[in-house]
């Protein structure tokens, strides 16, 4: 469109601008479209919560209390220790579920099992903790008596912490 303006003759740039505008919308809105078709905008559903109570007795086990919150199954969670202070200080270990004692029926490997407010469960002291075998013997990378020890446990699907509890070690 040619415009005149006192005598001079000038070219108007509202029709650019205008495509312009009408192609960086139609970018905008199908960026969005395929946001939401590729996934983009599904939610991870939310991780359970459970309050627990832990209690570690010095080469023998750890009891962890279910003391409250969500019900979950034994196959989606996570168990780690951590020591976060003494000899060894900062050491974590992810525990093997399959060693892992359902208190109410004595049943090894939690997999299976269905944890709800008012179960135990029992961890070996070896299975809780690092062991290492080496020519000159084996070492357990555990707290020693009156160290605290910190049990983790984390929903599997999600990675999110789902419960944690410190306790110190008992005689």
């Amino acid at each position: 469109m040619i415009m005149q303006k006192n005598g001079k003759i000038e070219d108007a740039v509202s029709p650019v601008v205008g495509v312009m505008l009408m192609l960086v919308v139609t970018i905008i809105i199908a960026a969005v479209v395929s946001a939401f078709a590729g996934g983009l905008g599904q939610s991870t559903g939310k991780a359970p919560q459970v309050s627990i109570g832990a209690e570690a007795h010095d080469g023998a086990d750890i009891i962890i209390d279910f003391k409250g919150g969500d019900t979950i199954s034994g196959s989606a969670i996570m168990v780690k220790t951590f020591i976060p202070m003494g000899t060894f200080k900062d050491m974590s270990n992810k525990v093997n579920l399959k060693n892992v004692t359902y208190l109410p029926t004595n049943t090894a490997d939690i997999s299976s099992q269905t944890l709800q407010t008012g179960d135990r469960i029992k961890i070996n002291w070896t299975d809780a903790f690092a062991v290492v075998t080496s020519k000159d013997g084996t070492t357990t990378y555990a707290p020693s008596v009156g160290e605290p020890v910190v049990i983790e446990i984390y929903d599997s699907a999600s990675g999110k912490m789902i419960a944690t509890a410190q306790t110190t070690v008992l005689p």
